[in-house]
């Protein structure tokens, strides 16, 4: 059953079921609670489960929501208090995906609460400042992140056919070749030639619970760079062990060996690695091998 936590302005969804240590699962963009189904019904078996629909998604909307109300700060209070109110403290593991795996870097890094343990997939700890974005531009236009600056402006190209943004969103990706991946909003995300090739999701439901928009989902994108000031208050070297995962083929977020260094530059006990044959959508594509990393400590 889906409950409440009343956070300041926001009215944060979660559910938590089952009973032992705790894991505590954060989605991404353009994901919801029930992104996690499959996992939290394999985990519950033998773990309490708390799954989060993060603010600005339609389950926590905000009602006369600011640009500020979705920084990284106010995003990370939310689960922090989440985590308190509800005790989660037996010897916790956190789950990011995609702008979860933001979320939950800062959760490490403020160390307001314990994490025994943070998984981060296809992800990574901080975007880099919105500059290096604008300087990125493809045959349909600048990278998908610049466009997200503009958030009402994308909300409305994505609500002009919401069942194709998540066709082309929730897209297979091939094996990635040497020609640069187009990573304009135009062709990631409203891309007429994903129809047929899409992941096993439920796009009808995805639909109908984003029937309202993704405006405010679209607005932590707007943050990045007052992101990168507030986190300067608490980035430090971390002792918490990491694993992160990236698919080969995940063209949004690439791994490559700069990448991999920078990442272990970050704490003392970080794993880097890579799932073949595997893009942006490892938890529906290769579930066993994120729940072989929660179960095998």
């Amino acid at each position: 059953m889906i409950k409440h936590l009343e956070i300041g302005k926001v009215k944060l969804a979660y559910t938590s079921e089952g009973e032992g240590s705790d894991v505590l699962l954060l989605h991404g963009f353009p994901s919801n609670i029930f992104f996690w189904n499959d996992i939290k019904n394999e985990l519950i078996k033998r773990f309490r489960v708390t799954v989060v629909e993060q603010r600005g998604y339609p389950l926590s909307s905000i009602k006369n929501a600011q640009t500020t109300d979705f920084n990284i700060e106010n995003l990370t209070i939310d689960i922090e208090t989440l985590i308190e109110k509800l005790n989660l403290t037996n010897n916790l593991i956190v789950v990011g995906h995609d702008w979860g795996t933001i979320v939950a870097w800062s959760l490490v890094s403020r160390g307001k609460v314990k994490v025994n343990k943070l998984i981060s997939i296809c992800g990574g700890t901080e975007f880099p400042p919105s500059k290096v974005y604008n300087n990125l531009i493809y045959a349909h236009g600048l990278h998908y992140i610049s466009s997200f600056q503009n958030p009402k402006h994308s909300n409305e190209m994505i609500m002009d056919n919401l069942d194709l943004f998540f066709r082309s969103a929730y897209r297979i990706t091939p094996k990635l070749t040497q020609k640069e991946t187009d990573l304009s909003l135009k062709n990631l995300f409203i891309s007429k030639k994903s129809i047929l090739n899409v992941h096993s999701v439920e796009i009808d439901s995805l639909v109908k619970h984003f029937h309202s928009g993704l405006e405010q989902a679209i607005t932590w994108y707007s943050n990045i760079d007052v992101n990168i000031e507030i986190s300067a208050k608490w980035r430090k070297y971390i002792q918490t062990p990491v694993v992160f995962l990236f698919g080969e083929n995940d063209a949004a977020v690439k791994l490559n060996n700069k990448m991999i260094q920078r990442l272990k530059l970050n704490g003392k006990n970080i794993k880097v690695k890579e799932v073949k044959n595997a893009d942006h959508w490892l938890p529906i594509t290769h579930k066993e091998r994120v729940l072989d990393e929660i179960i095998n400590k």
